[in-house]
């Protein structure tokens, strides 16, 4: 950066920062990416004088006679949730939540005592978590010379970088100098990336925040090399430590936050799980006058369970709402982490494992192949990811698979693909893949219209504004699939003929979710031949007095020519039940769903690790309607332009767990009851 552009950016920042609270200051800094000047590099930290001072620093702080000995008061809050990848940006369900307040000491030298005040929890879903201990507070002291965490099970004696040992450890890299204005005062803010001398050596990687006139630490985000991992579940650990200047001239920690992320070290499923705690520190007392037997015994202490007691301003849930999704932030701290060590993939799970996106990936049946068993495998190097997977179907006897291999590129992802896979002509899933198996072993109720299609292509994709993108070019031929399989009673349905001729085109994805999956998604693609195809769908809540106004919309539009098995399809259960199963479709479409979704009470079934908890149910009666144009003629699906709405009622139960719903077709009064596992699970189904 030239020094004139530096100039004008300390000044934007004093007009923009100047007045504002010690805390608004420090958020504000969160936000600031540091950005090295091109003709710098790394560095030893013995080489940087504001490190070699700040290493200095951290070693003298306990002599200061005024924070010798302090206290302060931690709320926490940590969730438990699984994280489920739908494609795109995964949905996050909470599992369990817990609230902490935490009377906090502290002495010299790096004495730190932790009383648990009062804590309270909330389970939504079973489950059988016990928190490691240290998880229940806060970090204290910057973590001290060596970094631990959860006891020492998922990290133990790793350097810290501002640490005598950390100096020989790590290498630095100097960014931007930010100059800040609060309350009167001046405080310049340097940026330093960090990351460990040897990439495959355990150690930290992030940036640190460093105060240039005190040389102390402002703010330290930061996540692990793989070899730091001493659980082989731990996928990844992120680390955020934000301190607050305390009466004009320390900083004590203010704001921290700790995400844990886990997977089965065999298998990847397409599910992970996450604890986060975040914790804010404030009403600090400092000079104060320990007991002598204050630092005695765990460091630790209190309760080993949630208790009653305390002062809550309401209830958890709300608490929840206030949090950040987990995923963003971490994907942020990853990506940057790569960056620094050459683009090196962070997982800390084994390289190689056995992959699909769910239970059906491995077996399923449909009317098309009968019994279909597959495969897969995921192998991971430095910065390569490579995914393949094979199948075949007993009673058509069509091989199918699929390999996939992308390699990140600074924040973003390119790579090459092949596949002969098994498509549903619908944009999304109607029923979980384990429901739908077993109708159709049972009586041949297949909610399905296949073609087996055939890609080769590549892509680059990458975030922009919290919105995945993927832009893709392929070419793409589609074969028409008959009924093979005979089911156990019944008859399963004619296969419609679905099959086209090769065609290249190139086509973009985006979209964007939040904690509780709503948001939006809109993919185009553009055929050579001249087919278009848009697809643009959203989905939202918003809080009432009673309950959520939760609604979803969909369209889509076709233009030129468009091979069958990319129409838009409409009717039965996903859309309008009441309506017959796909009798609605065509070259265009509209859709919408209207509910209101309020708690209602339930007993809990005697379901393992339950009978403690009240797992939510939900009831919502909806307003749903549909239309669909453009004919095909070929197809079993019409498109005649006749708006057909829908009321039902929707019945979340147990977490939820399983959906129950009913709809009624407000022109001919049919009514339809459809009984699944809830939409939350059915990647996994």
């Amino acid at each position: 950066m030239a020094p004139s552009d530096q100039q004008a950016e300390k000044r934007a920042a004093d007009a923009y920062f100047s007045g504002m609270p010690r805390y608004s200051v420090i958020l504000l800094l969160a936000m600031l990416a540091p950005r090295p000047v091109r003709a710098q590099q790394w560095q030893a930290g013995d080489s940087i004088d504001l490190v070699r001072r700040a290493v200095q620093q951290r070693s003298a702080r306990d002599a200061d006679a005024l924070i010798a000995s302090w206290q302060a008061l931690a709320h926490g809050v940590l969730r438990y949730a699984a994280v489920i990848n739908h494609g795109g940006d995964p949905v996050e369900r909470v599992i369990r939540a817990d609230e902490l307040q935490v009377q906090v000491y502290g002495e010299s030298p790096n004495r730190s005592k932790q009383v648990l005040r009062a804590w309270r929890d909330t389970s939504f879903l079973p489950n059988a978590l016990v928190y490691h201990r240290d998880h229940l507070g806060i970090v204290a002291n910057d973590f001290g010379a060596t970094i631990r965490l959860g006891q020492g099970d998922e990290v133990r004696d790793v350097p810290h970088p501002l640490s005598s040992a950390g100096l020989s450890r790590y290498l630095y890299l100097p960014g931007d100098t930010v100059t800040v204005a609060s309350g009167g005062r001046r405080l310049r803010v340097v940026a330093v990336q960090v990351r460990p001398r040897e990439p495959t050596a355990a150690g930290t990687i992030g940036t640190l925040y460093l105060d240039a006139d005190r040389a102390e630490l402002v703010r330290f985000q930061f996540t692990f090399t793989p070899p730091s991992y001493r659980d082989r579940t731990v996928s990844s650990i992120t680390v955020t430590l934000e301190n607050a200047l305390q009466q004009h001239s320390r900083w004590l920690p203010w704001h921290q936050s700790i995400v844990i992320e886990r997977g089965e070290p065999l298998l990847d499923l397409g599910i992970r799980t996450v604890i986060r705690a975040d914790w804010t520190i404030d009403d600090y007392q400092l000079g104060v006058v320990q007991p002598t037997d204050r630092f005695t015994g765990a460091f630790i202490q209190g309760p080993l369970a949630p208790f009653a007691g305390g002062k809550w301003p309401g209830p958890l849930s709300a608490q929840l709402s206030q949090l950040p999704a987990t995923t963003a932030d971490v994907d942020a701290v990853t990506l940057a982490a790569s960056a620094a060590v050459g683009g090196r993939l962070l997982d800390g799970l084994p390289r190689l494992r056995l992959s699909g996106r769910g239970i059906s990936d491995f077996v399923r049946v449909n009317r098309v192949e009968g019994v279909a068993l597959a495969a897969g495998a995921g192998l991971a190097a430095r910065s390569l990811t490579v995914r393949a997977q094979v199948g075949l179907g007993l009673s058509d006897q069509r091989a199918t698979g699929s390999i996939v291999a992308d390699r990140r590129i600074g924040g973003g992802r390119i790579g090459i693909f092949g596949s002969r896979l098994v498509q549903d002509v619908g944009d999304q899933p109607v029923i979980s893949g384990v429901a739908n198996s077993i109708g159709t072993l049972l009586s041949g109720d297949d909610f399905g219209d296949y073609a087996l299609v055939s890609r080769v292509g590549g892509f680059v994709a990458g975030r922009v504004a919290g919105a995945a993108w993927r832009l893709s070019l392929l070419t793409e031929h589609a074969d028409s699939m008959v009924t093979r399989f005979a089911p156990l009673g019944g008859e399963a349905g004619a296969n419609p003929s679905l099959g086209a001729s090769s065609r290249l085109l190139a086509r973009f994805e985006i979209n964007a979710r939040n904690l509780r999956g709503f948001g939006w998604d809109a993919s185009a693609e553009q055929a050579i031949s001249g087919g278009m195809r848009l697809h643009l769908a959203g989905a939202a809540e918003t809080p009432m007095p009673a309950g959520r106004l939760q609604w979803h919309v969909e369209g889509g539009l076709a233009l030129g020519s468009l091979p069958s098995y990319r129409d838009f399809v409409l009717g039965g259960r996903g859309t309008l039940p009441g309506i017959p199963f796909r009798s609605l479709g065509g070259r265009r479409m509209a859709f919408a769903d209207l509910a209101w979704v309020f708690p209602v009470p339930l007993p809990t079934p005697p379901i393992p690790y339950s009978r403690y908890i009240h797992l939510a149910t939900t009831i919502g009666p909806y307003l749903a309607a549909g239309v669909a144009g453009g004919d095909d003629p070929k197809m079993p699906w019409r498109g005649e332009g006749a708006v057909q709405p829908v009321v039902g009622v929707r019945l979340d139960l147990w977490g939820p767990l399983v959906r129950v719903e009913t709809g009624t077709s407000l022109r001919t009064g049919h009514t339809a009851l459809i009984l699944d596992i809830h939409p939350d699970w059915w990647a996994l189904m």
